[in-house]
């Protein structure tokens, strides 16, 4: 990966000879540009855009149309930005900007040793790939506290990767849908020799790794852990963290025990370069790309962890390449997992390959970004599919989804297979992603632009950016409340063009809850809900954006009973019957908005009723038909309803009458026993005789 980039930083002569067209009905727009070797773009339900610079800058756009960004945050200082090396991985909290945290993952000029950064002058090396060289550093992963348009505080949550040489260094971090961080890196040896440690830099050694196990075997650390000193590196390796803390997660493949802190965070290793990786939507399965080294690229597939019992993950690197043994690392960690259940985690191969002499521009390869479609716009034919890209060889590939057994992960194509979607100076990308519309975003790091890929045949209509944030005054966690929400900061990137907005409130995954730039409703049951809004242009084009609320707790207790009598027994046809419905607060807090109803007999006529409230309580003055009222009740207070009706001539069997209470949304019940009551009556047309005699 390094030296292509490198050439092509200098050059800026990237590209093909021929290169490949989008196919009919896409286009490329590039809604940012200007920015200085960008390494990827990040989305906020808000509607904010991030920008990454290699440098270590972060630059915030208040939406797709903004022209003057803000500088969000500057970690220069702290960052070898040095041919693969520089500011890589960012993340947003899962709920930010509620949660006022961003992360980031980056390579740091210094750490490991007790020197003070910066080691190296921030661009430069003085013996890049030289034997007893190299410019060591660490990783670094990193929370940033963010203030409005600003982050702050930095929170060092993993400092590791023993980094040698300017290449395979870290790359990606990305929240899984289990709430956890995913951090990968690099295995940090050498790209121009088999690097087992025998030239290490004497000035900054690797004091962790045995003897002839450094280098590109640090990727194979947990297959000989027991002869590390201290611990193994995370090289060569993905993490699963906590993100408040940078431990290991729950139910990572050694989480717990006397593991080591470094063994309990890994979930897979074996990799050289796993530069760039996503999420196959809708699963926990992270896809990753695989930079190889001169023959073959990779896409490995790591399975949703179970909530037990989960297993590492070994995908053979430097042992293998490809599908390939490697022959340049004929060791014993090789020779052991070269042999049937060999090693202490069996190897796992790619689920696709790519030789470096196949396909289009072939030669210098590696593969730098993934991203499923997830959108709804382009043609049926990518729905679902896997986009990845290669920024050496300038192109964009595309998989189809086919899932022709069923098992719910998609089919791999044959090696060397798979399609070419677009190819040439513009499709230089360092990261894919998922933007508004579903669209596929690109990073172009040479360029200095964020381009986009949009569908419309025969039209140029680019689908709007949705937002969705807390309106003035409104909180996302707290007890039961109302709560208003605004779409303000959607734009559409058509001028001219006009947008309706649509709502999902209840979190129930179905809009039609409201319309307009801004909604509210009122949250009382304790629980998280899911409140999203979908925006849509006149030409039917659409995006949509989420947010997680939560209530915790109630706004007291409704211990509200209810009694129903109507003082007989039997109740005589052609005659009034008269009910006293009486509603108590027995509970020390008020309840406001105590709902309470009957269902009457279906035989009664001529229902009307009246109600009285006393000690503050309130209550509608009357009605007809069954009563459907809401109550204000202070402690001890009562309201007496009086029922009369009307039993029909003719009429028998019985008069099955209830009532019921229900607390307000917000309000819990502790006695939830007297919520309701009934009263039965045989209906008897014999009124002379009531006294019990039979008739002469």
């Amino acid at each position: 990966m390094r030296s292509r980039i490198v050439v092509c930083i200098i050059a800026m002569l990237c590209g093909s000879a021929l290169a490949i067209d989008l196919p009919q009905g896409f286009h490329r727009t590039d809604p940012i540009t200007g920015r200085a070797e960008p390494s990827g773009v990040y989305f906020a339900h808000d509607g904010r855009v991030f920008v990454t610079e290699k440098s270590g800058r972060i630059w915030m756009y208040r939406n797709l149309l903004d022209t003057d960004p803000a500088l969000f945050a500057d970690l220069s200082a702290n960052v070898h930005d040095y041919w693969d090396r520089g500011l890589l991985g960012f993340a947003l909290d899962p709920r930010f900007p509620e949660q006022p945290y961003v992360y980031v993952q980056y390579a740091f000029n210094g750490g490991l040793f007790d020197d003070p950064p910066p080691r190296w002058p921030t661009n430069g090396c003085f013996d890049p790939t030289g034997a007893n060289a190299g410019c060591v550093i660490s990783g670094r992963v990193s929370r940033l506290t963010v203030d409005g348009d600003t982050a702050g505080d930095e929170l060092v949550l993993v400092e590791d990767w023993y980094q040698q040489y300017p290449s395979h260094s870290i790359g990606t971090i990305l929240f899984g849908p289990d709430g956890y961080l995913y951090a990968g890196g690099g295995d940090g040896a050498s790209f121009e020799f088999h690097d087992i440690g025998q030239s290490g830099n004497p000035d900054w050694p690797d004091e962790r790794s045995p003897a002839d196990e450094g280098g590109s075997l640090r990727s194979q650390g947990l297959e000989d852990e027991a002869a590390y000193t201290d611990q193994v590196w995370l090289d060569g390796a993905i993490s699963r963290i906590d993100p408040a803390t940078g431990a290991g997660a729950p139910g990572n493949p050694l989480a717990g025990g006397s593991n080591t802190p470094n063994a309990q965070r890994i979930i897979a290793y074996g990799l050289r370069n796993p530069f760039r990786f996503t999420f196959r939507p809708g699963t926990g399965e992270v896809w990753l790309g695989d930079v190889g080294e001169n023959v073959w690229e990779e896409i490995n597939v790591i399975a949703a962890l179970p909530e037990s019992g989960a297993t590492l993950t070994n995908f053979g690197w430097p042992c293998t390449e490809g599908r390939f043994t490697h022959g340049g690392f004929d060791v014993p960690i090789c020779q052991a997992l070269a042999e049937p259940g060999g090693g202490r985690t069996p190897l796992r191969e790619p689920w696709y390959a790519y030789n470096h002499g196949a396909g289009p521009d072939a030669g210098s390869s590696d593969i730098t970004g993934l991203q499923f479609y997830e959108g709804t716009l382009y043609p049926p034919a990518y729905q679902h599919s896997l986009f990845f890209a290669d920024n050496s060889r300038t192109v964009i590939f595309n998989v189809p989804y086919v899932d022709t057994d069923a098992d719910g992960v998609p089919d791999a194509p044959a090696d060397d297979t798979a399609t070419a979607f677009y190819d040439g100076v513009f499709a230089t990308a360092v990261q894919l992603a998922s933007g508004p519309g579903g669209d596929i975003f690109l990073a172009n790091l040479l360029s200095g632009r964020i381009s986009r890929i949009s569908y419309c045949d025969g039209c140029t209509n680019l689908a709007p950016s949705a937002a969705i944030a807390l309106d003035a005054g409104s909180t996302a966690d707290g007890a039961p409340r109302t709560i208003t929400f605004t779409a303000t900061n959607s734009v559409d990137p058509d001028a001219g063009d006009t947008v309706t907005y649509d709502w999902d409130l209840d979190g129930d995954g179905v809009f039609g809850d409201a319309s307009g730039v801004t909604a509210f409703r009122f949250y009382g049951d304790e629980g998280s809900y899911r409140v999203a809004v979908r925006v849509t242009d006149a030409a039917g084009a659409s995006d949509q954006q989420s947010m997680l609320v939560t209530v915790v707790g109630t706004l007291g207790d409704a211990d509200v009973g209810v009694t129903l009598d109507d003082g007989v027994v039997v109740a005589f046809a052609g005659y009034p019957v008269t009910y006293t419905m009486v509603v108590t607060n027995h509970g020390a807090d008020a309840v406001a908005g105590e709902a309470v109803a009957t269902t009457l007999s279906t035989t009664l006529t001529n229902v009307e009723w009246t109600c009285v409230a006393s000690s503050g309580a309130t209550c509608a003055s009357s009605g007809s038909g069954d009563v459907e009222d809401l109550v204000d009740l202070p402690s001890g207070a009562t309201v007496t309803y009086t029922i009369r009706a009307l039993v029909p001539l003719g009429a028998g069997g019985e008069l099955d009458s209830s009532a019921h209470v229900t607390p307000p949304s917000g309000y819990s019940d502790p006695n939830a026993t007297d919520n309701a009551a009934s009263d039965v009556d045989t209906i008897s047309d014999d009124r002379l005789f009531a006294d019990g005699f039979d008739a002469p």
